[in-house]
């Protein structure tokens, strides 16, 4: 659960295991749960057929053997896609299902479209108490809050303007700075204000470590594998 996260120093698989899968598929987040991370995160967008599926980028060039934007592709058409070894691009139900029960999971909405599918496929699962939805996006988050005002929510952001005060004011649980954002004093600030603070992307250990002595609850990473030791 989202809540238990709190109480210990924890480890997100940024996109699964990317450093190791193809990053945002089934396969990926497989390997993530296998290797024992603590949550693993998602990315979210749409079809242009309204389905919710799981991929950061707004085209497709960079992470499958397809070329275009992802909102000009129907669901037919992008599942005919290959994600990296065969995979295909799942569907957000798809990765609800297969992380039920094993491991908490963080949703971040990229796009305005994708909220309220999103909060449905949660909604229908029940998964509530162990998936946080994350934005860069403020209005994303109040629109979750809106939806079900138990909702975990955590903002994320690579300036520091108003981050961790806009992220109390909203009502949310945590902030997901760029980890340079992530000095002594800001961890501090934030957690005055009684937010999680969860960095993002870490990949070497000493700056895991350092963050953690600092005061960060946990680190987002492509390689949960080697950032174990710190839990």
């Amino acid at each position: 659960m989202i809540d238990d996260l709190r109480s210990r120093f924890f480890v997100v698989a940024h996109r699964g295991a990317s450093a190791y899968e193809p990053e945002n598929t089934l396969r990926s987040i497989r390997r993530a749960i296998e290797i024992g991370a603590d949550v693993v995160e998602i990315d979210v967008r749409v079809t242009r057929d309204g389905y919710p599926i799981v991929i950061h980028d707004e085209t497709v060039d960079r992470t499958t053997d397809g070329s275009g934007l992802v909102n000009e592709f129907s669901l037919d058409g992008l599942r005919k896609l290959d994600a990296g070894e065969g995979e295909r691009i799942p569907l957000l139900g798809e990765v609800l299902d297969l992380v039920a029960d094993k491991i908490n999971i963080f949703i971040e909405i990229k796009v305005d479209e994708a909220v309220l599918p999103s909060l449905k496929e949660v909604d229908v699962r029940d998964l509530w108490s162990s998936v946080m939805f994350t934005s860069f996006n403020i209005e994303h988050l109040r629109r979750v809050l809106e939806f079900n005002p138990e909702a975990n929510v955590g903002l994320v952001y690579i300036r520091p303007v108003d981050g961790i005060v806009g992220a109390k004011k909203l009502g949310a649980i945590a902030v997901l700075p760029f980890y340079r954002l992530a000095t002594r004093k800001a961890i501090a600030f934030a957690k005055r204000l009684k937010l999680m603070v969860i960095p993002w992307t870490i990949d070497d250990l000493n700056v895991a470590r350092k963050l953690k002595v600092d005061g960060a609850n946990g680190i987002v990473t492509n390689k949960p594998d080697i950032m174990l030791e710190l839990k």
